[in-house]
């Protein structure tokens, strides 16, 4: 499971200005919208009246070219799809932010279980789905999408549409929600192509109680390339990328460290994740952090009461000791070792 090292260095260009906000606070007046996206209604099925029609564009999952007829268009909504982030959007925008998406024609050309998106109108042109999740200069970067609208969190919405497809008739993602604008992303790449992405909350808001990891997916076709580890790496030992917290006991900010010790950190310094954890994740995550890294990261429920969540919730290295969690364990070395009371992998560079 190596991968490169986690960088945060964002070397996507994109020629749409980002629109930063604070969703948590109604602005004094609506945002205009950025180049390149337009405004729908809560259905969605306003979409411009210049789609250009009569383009053709190659399907990059059957090969086929079609045309584009206005009937075949959507609008494929920028941001999450709650009553409260839609709300946010029409009250900071005057609408929901979309972008013109394309499905495949052909008869029976699916992935997994969904029609083929195969393009995006984009500043006047339609872009294919693999020229619009590559990134010049991307290289294998661990990328931080910044919150608002950008070309980057329609990348987010592109891979998370791959999320619901079911592609590998193993994945279980078709629940994860897609990204609102105020949640803090960020995106894996490999040869310049953008294959995983994460979403995460760094401050102790909107319900949440720490920092928190809420989703990781990957492509289907980059999977055992290391993108996973890299996400996770990215957000549990920022350090990697010079990202400095803020440490709650004594109100400093500092580097968060990786403590050998944990018997320091107080509840506010340690960091949670979303359950449920899948089984793939489980198995990663114990290949690459040490049992005290695993000591210090919480299962956290958005409904949790602090009092409770100091109390009961567990932490990923109690939730990996558990007999129930995997029927395969005994087959993976890491997780064995774990159970066994034994120290799990240490960070690279320390003994």
């Amino acid at each position: 499971l190596a991968s490169p090292a986690p960088s945060s260095r964002n070397p996507l260009a994109s020629p749409a200005p980002s629109a930063h906000f604070d969703l948590l606070e109604s602005p004094p007046q609506q945002l205009p919208i950025p180049s390149g996206f337009f405004l729908t209604g809560f259905t969605g099925k306003e979409i411009p009246e210049d789609v250009c029609e009569g383009s053709q564009v190659s399907c990059w999952q059957c090969g086929a070219t079609q045309i584009v007829e206005r009937a075949n268009v959507a609008a494929l909504i920028i941001g999450g799809n709650t009553v409260q982030s839609r709300t946010n959007a029409v009250n900071v925008f005057g609408g929901l932010p979309a972008v013109c998406m394309l499905n495949c024609s052909t008869p029976d050309c699916c992935v997994g279980r969904s029609e083929a998106l195969i393009a995006l109108l984009w500043e006047g042109k339609w872009q294919s789905v693999d020229d619009f999740l590559t990134i010049a200069g991307g290289g294998d970067e661990y990328i931080e999408v910044p919150c608002g609208l950008s070309r980057e969190r329609i990348i987010l919405h592109i891979l998370h549409w791959f999320s619901k497809t079911k592609q590998a008739a193993t994945d279980r993602h078709a629940c994860f929600l897609p990204p609102p604008l105020d949640r803090s992303c960020a995106i894996v790449c490999r040869n310049n192509v953008a294959c995983a992405y994460s979403t995460y909350t760094l401050d102790a808001s909107n319900g949440w109680l720490l920092p928190t990891l809420h989703t990781i997916f990957v492509k289907a076709s980059h999977r055992r390339m290391g993108c996973a580890s890299q996400l996770l790496r990215g957000f549990f030992r920022p350090e990697e990328r010079g990202r400095h917290r803020m440490r709650q006991s004594d109100n400093k900010r500092s580097l968060q460290p990786i403590l050998l010790d944990s018997s320091c950190l107080d509840f506010s310094d340690k960091l949670g994740i979303e359950p449920p954890v899948s089984d793939d994740l489980i198995l990663t995550m114990a290949a690459i952090f040490s049992t005290n890294e695993l000591r210090n990261i919480i299962l956290l429920h958005s409904d949790q009461t602090l009092q409770v969540a100091r109390a009961k919730a567990k932490t990923m290295l109690d939730h990996m000791r558990a007999p129930k969690v995997l029927k395969n364990a005994d087959a993976n070395t890491p997780l064995r070792r774990i159970r066994g009371g034994r120290e799990g992998r240490l960070p690279q560079g320390r003994k």
